[in-house]
């Protein structure tokens, strides 16, 4: 938890502000998760958890889309740690047979975003000052899909 929580801290990459902190309520939520269909991928470097990455499908009307996530931990970006991860969970998302994902991204995240559109997403939508940081600035936020199917 510690990685993410440090990415928490930063308070510029992710929606949470607050930490994690009950770890039993978070064991909770990702074997829900996973039982609902979550996939997930951590990236370690010698042995210490520095990010990771996921896809939450949704349902019913929407079960061919999953929403995509990830984070890197300071001093672990730009080392190719996000493609790795994201280029292997677009592996993951085909095999169970998913036709898009979509995620969403602060514009002020150019890496994250260079990252996403070097995999293949692609800009599908801004929303104007959509996130709030805690210093009172806004951003907005660029949303990204990634067809997994041809049309």
């Amino acid at each position: 938890m510690e990685a993410l929580n440090s990415v928490i801290r930063e308070g510029k990459y992710l929606f949470m502000n607050s930490e994690i902190t009950d770890m039993e309520e978070e064991r909770r939520w990702f074997e829900r998760a996973t039982r609902e269909g979550m996939r997930y991928l951590v990236a370690r470097v010698d042995g210490k958890v520095v990010g990771d990455v996921s896809i939450h499908p949704h349902t019913e009307k929407r079960a061919h889309f999953a929403d995509y996530g990830v984070y890197i931990r300071e001093g672990y970006r730009n080392l190719g740690l996000g493609t790795v991860l994201t280029k292997e969970l677009i592996e993951i998302a085909k095999k169970q047979a998913l036709e898009i994902l979509q995620l969403s991204v602060y514009a002020t995240n150019n890496r994250a975003f260079h990252v996403y559109k070097k995999c293949g997403f692609r800009e599908c939508g801004r929303l104007t000052r959509d996130i709030k940081f805690l210093d009172k600035t806004y951003t907005d936020r660029i949303l990204m899909e990634l067809p997994l199917t041809r049309t």
